[in-house]
């Protein structure tokens, strides 16, 4: 599939672009790949990150590619089947580009990721998803969704099958993770009390702040041998061992998609001590942050 004459040739005329734009320009990147047609690998056909200003309106008839558009900054209108629905920050759009659809800006700047991909499943993955509205997910930084899109972002070569394989890979983890969201959405919550789920937010969206059992117990009011073993039966893991699975996750993807040095990349997770940091890397990762980052960007 040629990405830019389909999407050239489905632009309507009343599209805008902001001074300096050429309409191709917001595919980003296009992708060639040495894959066969009939290969059931999902492909990332473009993929690029844009900071829009008015004027921009973006009105396509039909592509034969879904899109992946995530807000980083800003805010952006879809209009589809005459409804209109705010893409709000931190929130990931995906989309069946077979439906004439139209992206405007609503508050500057806009800043977005967009993602053309393609691939069997992914009609099926989608039907799974859509309920006669488009879908939207809230998305918070750092978590396995943006993980995933920054990955993407980051592969510039597809004309060998380690990338291509990898791009698959990332591609059907987005969507398989939405699905198992939308999912976990329409069933009944868990029996959860809420000062663990406090507790797990906390790590999951501060992991880099200092804490100890002591403060924890004085916060939740929870004595702290009660904490670690609910903490435990709810999520599997004790509290600063799953605090130390985020930290590290996090840091493998600054060390891929970061210039910083291996003790800052430590310190921007909570982890000052470099020594410390290396050996809980070792443990996750059975490599070194330095041959992590070695081995990962060959």
């Amino acid at each position: 599939m040629n990405i830019k004459e389909s999407f050239l040739s489905s632009l309507s005329s009343s599209s805008k672009f902001p001074s300096g734009w050429h309409a191709e320009d917001l595919l980003g990147h296009i992708y060639a790949y040495s894959l066969e047609d009939n290969s059931p690998m999902l492909k990332m056909l473009a993929a690029g990150e844009h900071s829009a200003a008015f004027p921009f309106s973006c009105n396509v008839r039909s592509m034969d590619c879904f899109l992946l558009l995530y807000t980083k900054e800003g805010c952006g209108k879809l209009l589809i089947d005459n409804q209109v629905h705010s893409l709000t920050a931190s929130s990931l759009l995906l989309l069946d580009c077979r439906e004439h659809f139209r992206l405007d800006i609503a508050i500057e700047p806009w800043v977005f990721q967009v993602f053309f991909v393609t691939g069997d499943a992914l009609s099926y993955y989608y039907s799974l998803l859509s309920k006669a509205e488009p879908v939207i997910f809230p998305v918070t930084t750092f978590s396995g969704t943006t993980l995933c899109l920054d990955k993407l972002m980051s592969i510039t070569d597809m004309s060998d099958i380690p990338s291509a394989l990898k791009a698959s890979s990332l591609i059907n983890t987005v969507f398989t993770d939405c699905i198992l969201n939308r999912l976990i959405a329409d069933t009944p919550p868990a029996q959860i009390a809420p000062y663990l789920a406090q507790l797990k937010e906390l790590f999951d969206n501060h992991f880099d702040e200092d804490y100890s059992l002591d403060e924890l117990e004085e916060r939740f009011q929870i004595s702290k041998y009660r904490l670690c073993r609910e903490f435990g039966a709810a999520f599997g893991a004790s509290p600063f061992k799953y605090l130390n699975q985020r930290r590290i996750r996090i840091a493998g993807h600054l060390l891929l998609t970061t210039n910083l040095k291996i003790h800052e990349v430590g310190s921007k997770v909570g982890i000052d001590n470099t020594n410390h940091f290396i050996s809980l890397f070792r443990k996750t990762y059975g490599t070194t942050p330095l041959e992590y980052k070695q081995r990962m960007t060959l």
